[in-house]
């Protein structure tokens, strides 16, 4: 509807205009208004000849405001579909040369007019839009271009989430790539008659745009910011002119990027115009497309220093380009100088294809200058500026917080239009830093997107596909990945720890977790261990609140490859939400990578163990309720859920433990066996800790194999061997640890249904082929087998003691189930009678006792 008032007024104007001098052009005007106001839709429109004929005569009668009024409103219908294909070629033929440039001259000789009204000035200056446009959409018609237009814009609110961003970004490459293609021709150099009509109008453009004349509209000097403005629109609406007709893209790669390069430079004085904020955002904003929008050219350029016909390679541009960009975040300018430059990398940064070409052409290239790398040290630089100045970094973080909050909320963020100077500064160094954020995390996703991508394809293995299948990746988009990890890892792990480290606000916090989840999981997908231990490392700190632990050691390291152990956390635990944020994190990367982990799981498993230790402490608390209440008190008031849901948490990822490949089962269990060992050997650790260390080992070996049991063959003799180290120790509590889990672990094995139906199938398999009835029963005797061992091997008497009543224990239970570990069981039996230790004989004559009254003998 606002499309036919638009049209209504504009006839009302034709009519009032040609009152005097063409009343032909007044009546059917006048009619149109009526017909129009039987039309509801633009569809109609399109089939009433009558309303785009008063247009037509407006456009052929010798006046140029008729004229001006009449392609503005021929613009209007063809922008809202509102035109019939029968009708465009009568349109066509109102783009005459003389008549095109005469009305649009005037259009600009009445925006440079001082003595025009506001009215006046704003008219011109829509007309000639709109004029434009009409003339850019004919080239496209006529030269049957497809209209390369982004649905999407990267200039998007600042309420849009950076995932968002990198979704949109792909759904605009892939339609774009198929628009481009879908126009099939190869380049042509000969123009229809409307095609020079827009080349000249281009030239004159860019020319008024650097300061000259325009010698085709007839106009000495124009506005330059108008200009450059009217260019920028024409670059980001029309890629496949540019892309396909030779004239212009002579016009882009001589005359337009002259223009930008030049109105780049910051080695001078900028003067007049060219200084002010809104004529560098529209330089920068010309740049930005340029790079992005042609950087698909880029894969059938020649290299860095070759010409082609003469002209001016395209990576050299894009080359020249970005250095500048990155050379402006380091100078002494302005800060809205840097933000608008900010603006520009960080939209290169969301724009995953354009990353990823441009990271492809010239940071893989080593005759190339490393640009995404130098964009992504620029950004991390920026960040770091929250530690240069302390006393004023506390309120720009508050500020960088606030702005993350608002774009959490849906809610754009603004200042007060009364702030003072210093919060006005505050707030631009805020606004700053953000950007540099939101384009680190932009990296990331982009990683991530492309990892994704990869597996998608065939060129990476799922996270859920066997870790030891491992093969080297040779697919363009996984060794991109690679790459693009390789190369900005580190300085992206410097940035977002130190934010994380010194941020409050919920919002960032949970956008910066996300990041490192992000990116985490794409190192592991991507087997790129280094960066994966590093990041995992970093997470880890910030899982348990240790005090003045971040004064100790500079969040910016990426940490040893082996962590430390945990240390002592005291009985004063307190979770803060950045705590509980961060653990929930870390489960989310273990679950996702646990197929992939491999010897990293240590890192996991030190900082579950600090959880475990601070879920067990009767003084740990988050950080919203006081410790100055009792436990108990805490969780009957139902304010306790955040250990419950951690504890929740661990214990599912354990059992999920049976969903995992069991060449990732084994890596677990290693790690916890590692564990065990750090902490039984933990000279920086009280003894209880290092009881509790063990203890938490050995209860989740035991419950990997309670949710394994359907595949406890190749897992059993990891176990028991790390048991039966532990029944060796020195301490009688780690001792004791170790038989009670032995203990509880044949016992569950020997009563799971699974092991009866493993013994059954080996039984018929044994009677149908008549293989070995020693080879068949040899799991039975793996698992009784220890027993006999301990009591052979170790010379504690406690210990020996131990390991005859869990035979006991386990005859009294499973004997009626046993068959082919008898010989063993005698064996052990037989070596009682014959100890020289005459208290075992009793506890030997138990177990005598125990096969009489069970049965037993008949199958012994």
């Amino acid at each position: 509807m606002a499309l036919m008032a638009v049209l209504e007024s504009d006839l009302r104007a034709l009519s009032a205009e040609a009152r005097r001098r063409y009343p032909a052009v007044k009546d059917a005007a006048e009619h149109a208004i009526l017909k129009l106001r039987s039309l509801s839709c633009p569809t109609e429109i399109a089939h009433n000849e009558d309303i785009l004929h008063i247009f037509l005569m407006a456009c052929d009668v010798k006046s140029t405001k008729l004229s001006v009024i009449g392609l503005s409103c021929l613009q209007k219908l063809i922008a809202h579909n509102a035109v019939a294909p029968s009708a465009v070629k009568d349109i066509l033929s109102t783009l005459k040369e003389e008549n095109m440039a005469q009305a649009l001259g005037i259009c600009l000789r009445l925006l440079e007019n001082s003595r025009s009204t506001d009215s006046v000035h704003s008219t011109a200056a829509a007309t000639f839009r709109q004029a434009v446009a009409l003339v850019f959409d004919s080239v496209a018609y006529v030269e049957s271009l497809p209209s390369g237009r982004i649905d999407c814009s990267s200039y998007v609110s600042r309420t849009t989430t950076i995932t968002d961003e990198i979704s949109c970004s792909f759904s605009t490459s892939l339609s774009l790539c198929g628009n481009l293609v879908s126009g099939g021709s190869l380049k042509r150099e000969v123009l229809s008659k409307v095609g020079n009509l827009g080349l000249r109008l281009l030239e004159d453009l860019t020319a008024l745009a650097a300061g000259g004349s325009a010698i085709w509209l007839r106009v000495l000097s124009l506005q330059r910011t108008f200009a450059l403005d009217i260019l920028e629109f024409i670059l980001s609406n029309y890629v496949a002119m540019f892309q396909n007709l030779v004239p212009y893209e002579q016009v882009l790669r001589h005359q337009i990027c002259s223009l930008l390069m030049t109105s780049l430079r910051t080695n001078v004085e900028l003067e007049g115009e060219a200084g002010e904020p809104m004529f560098r955002r529209l330089v920068l904003r010309a740049v930005a497309n340029v790079i992005k929008m042609y950087s698909s050219l880029l894969t059938t350029e020649t290299e860095i220093g070759s010409c082609m016909s003469g002209r001016p390679n395209y990576a050299v541009l894009i080359n020249v380009f970005l250095n500048m960009l990155v050379k402006v975040t380091h100078l002494d300018l302005p800060l809205w100088h840097r933000i608008l430059v900010l603006e520009v990398l960080r939209g290169f940064c969301v724009e995953a294809r354009t990353l990823g070409l441009l990271f492809w052409n010239f940071d893989m290239n080593p005759k190339n200058t490393n640009v995404v790398e130098n964009m992504v040290k620029s950004l991390a630089r920026v960040v770091s500026t929250i530690q240069m100045v302390p006393e004023s970094s506390e309120d720009s973080l508050a500020a960088v917080a606030g702005m993350f909050s608002s774009k959490a909320k849906g809610i754009e963020w603004s200042m007060d239009i009364d702030a003072p100077n210093a919060a006005v500064l505050v707030a631009s160094e805020a606004h700053s830093i953000t950007l540099a954020i939101e384009g680190l995390l932009g990296v990331v996703y982009t990683v991530a997107a492309l990892t994704d991508e990869a597996v998608e394809v065939g060129e990476l293995d799922s996270p859920r596909c066997d870790a030891d299948l491992f093969t080297e990746y040779t697919g363009k988009t996984a060794v991109l990945c690679i790459s693009m990890v390789n190369s900005t890892w580190l300085t992206i792990l410097d940035a977002l720890s130190l934010i994380l480290m010194r941020s409050q606000g919920e919002a960032i916090i949970l956008e910066i977790l996300k990041g490192y989840q992000a990116f985490t999981q794409a190192c592991g997908v991507l087997r790129a261990v280094e960066p994966l231990n590093s990041f995992l490392a970093s997470l880890c700190k910030f899982t348990i609140n240790i005090p003045n632990e971040g004064e100790k050691k500079s969040i910016l390291s990426p940490g040893p490859k082996k962590s430390e152990p945990p240390p002592d956390l005291r009985d004063s635990v307190v979770l803060t939400p950045k705590n509980v944020q961060a653990l929930r994190t870390l489960f989310n990367v273990a679950h996702r990578l646990h197929n992939v982990l491999g010897p990293s799981w240590v890192l996991v498993l030190e900082t579950l163990l600090s959880l475990d230790r601070a879920i067990h402490s009767p003084h740990a608390s988050t950080q919203e309720v006081s410790t100055s209440v009792s436990r108990l008190a805490r969780e009957a008031s139902g304010q306790y859920s955040d250990f419950h849901i951690l504890s929740s948490l661990n214990s599912q990822l354990f059992e999920s433990s049976a969903l995992m490949h069991v060449s990732a089962v084994k890596s677990l269990l290693s790690a916890l066996r590692q564990l065990s060992s750090q902490c039984s050997s933990g000279y920086s650790q009280t003894l209880s800790q290092q009881i509790g260390g063990v203890a938490f080992s050995v209860e989740h070996m035991i419950s990997i194999l309670l949710n394994n049991l359907h595949r406890i063959e190749p897992l059993w003799d990891q176990v028991v061997s790390h048991i039966l180290e532990l029944a060796d120790s020195s301490s009688q509590k780690v001792r004791n640890l170790a038989l009670d889990a032995l203990d509880q672990s044949i016992c569950t094995i020997l009563g799971s249904d699974q092991f009866l139906a493993t013994k059954e199938s080996q039984k018929q398999l044994s009677d149908s082929h008549g293989a070995e009835e020693t080879e068949v029963g040899s799991f039975e005797c793996t698992v009784v087998s220890p027993l006999s061992f301990l009591y052979m091997s170790n010379q504690n008497f406690d210990v020996r003691v131990s390991s005859l009543k869990i035979l006991l224990h386990v005859l009294e239970r499973h004997g009626e189930k046993l068959y082919y570990s008898w010989p063993c069981i005698l064996k052990l039996l037989r070596a009682v009678a014959d100890a020289s230790e005459k208290d075992l004989v009793p506890l030997g004559f138990q177990v005598t006792k125990c096969l009489c009254m069970r049965n037993c003998i008949n199958k012994l």
